[in-house]
């Protein structure tokens, strides 16, 4: 991570004293005579792995087989990798990005005959506000779609100068949602000096991230809480996973939206979520969870490069239980992120006996929205308390969850399975017609749903360490 850094870094500065050269009209052109067909497509398929990580196709079109021209290897890549990368990186996943080279007739350049270099991808697109100013320098085009806070807008105003320089032209057709095509037009010449050495052009590897933490390869312990990391940083991604990995078993999302539906899909025991994020940011993610009669009950720690008091105010006010600004210590988001499930096992206890302890009476940070789904879950379980028929199926259904969803979120809530907590809560109404009523133990029994008194008498004594007959007596 740290020479993926620093290679980022030293090329950033690279790109600043280019710009400078260009500007101060230092900037020399090395040219050499070759075949560019086979030196673009060595290029190509360094991006080979970088589009898989992120399940893209990548495909390269090659009009014609070669096209023997003058041009400098090292500009000519770093234009060509600016392309591929931003294409890349602004498409989503399972998307597409073409290079396609061809030649065309072009009477606007210096020579008519010219090289086409066209770099297609099937992202988001940019707004038609925004397509005249993306080469001007230290732009970044506004929106979630288009990956806002990656870059530093140095990029394709280089590459602009660059080509100016070899006097050509590079154009730009986009609509927002239909993806976009950059063009790049070099006039073919062949006045240099044809390359003498057979040897492959001397061509630097770019660094590039992966898509997110490595693949784990020991086996977690499934009695481990869940934690959900949302982050679509690869770096900070990975960096989470090694100070989490020995904690707990992780799952990942790189985006809010995604980080959305794997919440309500999961039900994770905690979640951790970068605030700046494509499609839907930590907010929205907060405020969406925490509205969510599946996922409010799950503890949501944001991590912002934005440590002031607002930036802590709105996190907490979209329904964060907690804030932790980077860079953060490892020691320090681990004793927070216990502390949350610290909470809720307490609030845990306070589920696990609603009769003998009635929620109003006891006052936890913010309880209403679990105190409601636990009382309504008890009223529609009591409605149909004696009824045989009565199964998990109908009782997700009256809750608006799926089976597994109302599971998952009952053992959240109580530390106990859902067939568990409905034996649970058979055996507490019970104890309370015992002391509230001059019913027969077997008629208690079929009260809440259990025929056989023996049975009955059998499950009370382990659940509260006495007979039924003892507790009236």
């Amino acid at each position: 991570m740290i020479r993926k850094n620093n290679a980022n870094l030293l090329d950033l500065v690279n790109q600043m004293l280019e710009l400078q050269k260009v500007e101060s009209g230092n900037l020399k052109i090395t040219w050499q005579q070759d075949d560019i067909v086979p030196f673009l497509r060595t290029i190509f398929e360094q991006f080979r792995a970088y589009a898989q990580s992120k399940e893209q196709h990548l495909e390269f079109v090659a009009a014609e087989e070669s096209i023997q021209m003058d041009f400098d290897a090292e500009k000519i890549l770093r234009i060509v990798s600016n392309l591929l990368s931003n294409a890349i990186k602004f498409t989503p996943e399972r998307g597409q990005v073409t290079f396609v080279v061809s030649t065309a007739t072009n009477p606007t350049l210096a020579s008519a005959h010219c090289l086409v270099l066209a770099v297609k991808d099937t992202g988001p697109g940019i707004p038609k506000d925004q397509v005249a100013r993306i080469f001007d320098r230290f732009y970044q085009a506004d929106g979630h779609e288009l990956g806002t806070g990656t870059g530093t807008g140095i990029g394709l105003s280089l590459i602009q100068e660059l080509i100016h320089l070899f006097q050509g032209k590079i154009e730009v057709s986009s609509e927002a949602g239909n993806g976009t095509t950059f063009k790049v037009f070099l006039p073919i010449t062949q006045q240099a000096a044809p390359r003498l050495s057979e040897d492959q052009l001397n061509i630097p590897i770019a660094i590039f991230g992966e898509k997110g933490p490595v693949e784990k390869t020991s086996v977690i312990s499934s009695e481990l809480p869940i934690a959900l990391i949302v982050e679509d940083n690869p770096d900070i991604a990975s960096y989470l996973q090694i100070c989490l990995e020995k904690h707990y078993q992780l799952q990942f999302a790189t985006n809010g939206q995604e980080g959305i539906d794997r919440a309500c899909e999961e039900i994770p025991d905690i979640i951790i979520s970068d605030v700046m994020m494509p499609e839907k940011d930590g907010f929205e993610l907060c405020e969406t969870l925490k509205e969510d009669v599946r996922t409010s009950h799950i503890p949501i720690i944001l991590l912002t490069a934005k440590s002031d008091v607002e930036s802590r105010l709105k996190g907490l006010k979209h329904g964060a239980d907690d804030y932790l600004a980077k860079p953060f210590n490892e020691e320090e988001l681990l004793v927070r992120m216990q502390n949350l499930l610290l909470l809720r096992r307490k609030l845990q206890e306070r589920y696990q006996d609603v009769y003998g302890q009635p929620l109003v009476k006891v006052e936890v940070a913010t309880p209403h929205v679990e105190d409601e789904f636990i009382l309504k879950l008890k009223e529609i379980f009591e409605q149909h308390i004696d009824d045989p028929e009565f199964d998990y199926d109908q009782l997700s259904k009256a809750l608006f969850l799926s089976r597994s969803q109302l599971g998952r979120k009952v053992k959240a809530l109580t530390g106990e399975s859902l067939s568990s907590y409905l034996k649970s809560l058979r055996l507490q109404k019970a104890k309370q017609l015992l002391l509230t009523t001059d019913y027969a133990i077997k008629e208690v029994a079929l009260e809440v749903g259990i025929s056989n008194t023996s049975y009955f008498s059998r499950l009370y004594a382990e659940k509260f360490g006495e007979s039924p007959t003892n507790t009236r007596s």
